[in-house]
């Protein structure tokens, strides 16, 4: 084995990696990651898919991916490609005349749906003023309303007191206030958990937090991570002796030996394991 196969399985064994996840993770086959840590090029498709193995490699273990191409390269020989290099050649095609015999029919059916909107609107139009006359008509006809309803000149002026029943005829008649709406019930807010965790040496550390990917990398010595979940949180570390974990500011004290990977899942309650 080349020191480039020699290195990316010492990096992965140093995260307590498996091929299982990262063929999971990234797709490709175990057999092509196998070839890649034992050097075996000669097994792999070739070309650029090649680099992308080893790019999608380095990004999944948290290492620089473009060192790992350049090694890569040196490694197997292979010459670097132009990044403007276009796999197929595309050709000026000539201008040609689009449906040169063109029919005439949608034309002429435009002009005769327009005919056809301008005759209903003439015929529209014609009967309207018939309309408005006749029922002018029948209101000059009708007999006047205040001269059935106009009580003579020499009738008494009814008492104060009838005007109450009326009052409370009319408050009785007006419709009713709507009834307020029924307060709806607050929302109970979800539960916000703090995971903090601290390095105090260089430490591979993943966390995933409500499904999300927060980090995946090393964290570097006396350097920290603070995470806010609601649901679930996964911490994954190749490292157990090297960080100091707190959750909701209290220590969980020693996770592991130096070197030793753990994974951790933590809810709204702490710790599940």
């Amino acid at each position: 084995m080349g020191a480039f196969g020699d290195r990316l399985r010492r990096e992965r064994e140093m995260r307590g990696i498996t091929l299982e996840e990262i063929t999971e993770s990234t797709k490709i086959s175990r057999r092509h990651l196998e070839a890649l840590e034992g050097e075996h090029f000669d097994q792999l498709p070739g070309g650029v898919f090649n680099k992308g193995f080893v790019r999608a490699y380095a990004r999944f273990l948290g290492i620089d991916g473009d060192q790992a191409v350049a090694d890569y390269s040196a490694a197997s020989n292979e010459q670097p490609e132009a990044e403007d290099k276009f796999p197929l050649e595309i050709h000026e095609q000539p201008k040609r005349n689009l449906n040169p015999r063109r029919s005439h029919l949608p034309l002429v059916f435009a002009i005769a749906a327009l005919v056809g909107v301008l005759v209903g609107y003439a015929f529209w139009a014609k009967s309207r003023p018939h309309t408005n006359e006749s029922a002018a008509a029948s209101t000059q006809h009708a007999p006047p309303a205040a001269a059935t309803t106009a009580p003579p000149a020499n009738a008494p002026v009814p008492a104060a007191e009838s005007t109450t029943p009326a009052r409370e005829a009319t408050a009785a008649s007006s419709p009713s206030e709507p009834a307020q709406a029924a307060p709806e019930k607050p929302v109970k807010p979800e539960k916000v958990f703090v995971v903090q965790v601290k390095a105090k040496e260089d430490s591979w550390v993943s966390i995933v937090a409500d499904g999300k990917s927060v980090m995946e990398r090393v964290l570097t010595a006396e350097k920290n991570k603070k995470i806010k979940a609601g649901k679930t949180l996964i911490l994954r570390t190749g490292n157990a002796g090297g960080i100091e974990v707190t959750f909701n500011g209290v220590s969980l004290g020693s996770l592991g030996n130096e070197n030793e990977p753990r994974t951790l899942t933590f809810n709204a309650a702490g710790l599940v394991q």
